[in-house]
């Protein structure tokens, strides 16, 4: 492609009758090494409807944008009492106290915090923007194998967003991939597989009530997405893959079973890829003034995993330990 094509492709005139879109975007990671293949940058998309007890990323759960406080961090300096233009920032016992009513989520607090006490999660981003990013890397890309995972959050919540920027980098010549927990508008979700080189399926519990249990949410649309995800990427050429965090106490054992039946009668399914659950999100509910319901929770042995591998690999399934 040429350097001129690429450049009209990245910056879409202004003048075109499609409007701007903002998506709401809270971290952008560039020189990722996971999920997908080659060297990646991992775009965060902000909003989802699950709230699974383990969730890493508590931060991304909201579409709105969203400040918290570490007082653990807090060295009580006070510069932020008077950084804050709104008055947002208030005294309680010598630390500050965030009153989120009043913030504009500006992030001068955050800037003249010594200690990273303060975080601000909020995004905006349009297209174009985010392509300015991404081709930063294209050469590392192209050498690597690598591209852009979407994930979240929940990525195909934004689906208008999502497939104007897949499209614009397979019009590029970029590999993309996306992680879904498949909560999202049936419609939505089979317009942009097109789209989707790579697609990263994460189940919760293959058993409806404590999928619900766990997640807030009965699983029905999440396994018809995926049905739906599993009949076309065959025929495509694409990737598909299951990703499941085990939880001991949770969803290991016989979910681990339940799993490989459900996989079993897929049309299409390149791989089940485990990863062990693990607490390390769990300060961001502090910080966010959230409960974090698995304290104490023991992450899954190297041995179990393994043994939970063999169980699905004993269903003809190829199934790869991830995260150690």
């Amino acid at each position: 492609m040429s350097a001129e094509r690429y450049k009209k492709a990245c910056r879409p005139d202004r003048t075109s009758e499609e409007p701007d879109l903002e998506g709401a975007i809270w971290k952008i990671d560039r020189f990722a090494i996971h999920d997908g293949p080659g060297i990646r940058t991992t775009i965060y998309f902000k909003g989802c409807l699950l709230r699974c007890w383990w969730c890493s990323n508590p931060e991304g759960q909201r579409q709105e944008a969203e400040i918290g406080l570490s007082q653990t961090q807090c060295n009580r300096c006070g510069l932020c009492f008077a950084a804050c233009p709104r008055g947002a920032i208030k005294s309680q016992n010598g630390l500050p106290a965030l009153e989120v009513v009043e913030c504009d989520f500006c992030g001068q607090c955050v800037s003249v915090c010594p200690a990273n006490a303060i975080h601000v999660y909020r995004g905006g981003y349009t297209v174009a923007q985010l392509m300015d990013v991404i081709e930063k890397d294209r050469h590392i890309y192209r050498r690597s194998g690598g591209g852009i995972t979407c994930t979240g959050g929940e990525p195909f919540l934004q689906a208008e967003f999502l497939r104007r920027l897949l499209a614009k980098c397979h019009e590029v010549g970029i590999n993309t991939a996306v992680e879904t927990c498949g909560c999202v508008d049936e419609s939505e979700f089979k317009a942009s597989l097109t789209y989707v080189d790579w697609l990263f399926f994460d189940l919760k519990h293959i058993d409806g009530e404590q999928h619900k249990r766990l997640t807030g949410r009965n699983n029905t649309l999440i396994q018809n997405n995926l049905r739906t995800a599993s009949s076309t990427p065959g025929k495509r050429g694409k990737v598909l893959v299951i990703r499941q965090v085990v939880v001991p106490g949770l969803n290991d054992e016989n979910n681990i079973r339940a799993l490989a039946e459900l996989a079993r009668g897929l049309p299409h399914l390149d791989y089940i890829e485990l990863l062990p659950y693990h607490n390390y999100g769990m300060n961001k509910y502090q910080i966010l003034g959230r409960q974090y319901r698995l304290e104490g929770t023991v992450p899954p042995s190297e041995s179990k995993l393994k043994e939970y591998q063999e169980v699905i690999a004993s269903y003809g399934i190829n199934c790869q330990i991830g995260g150690l």
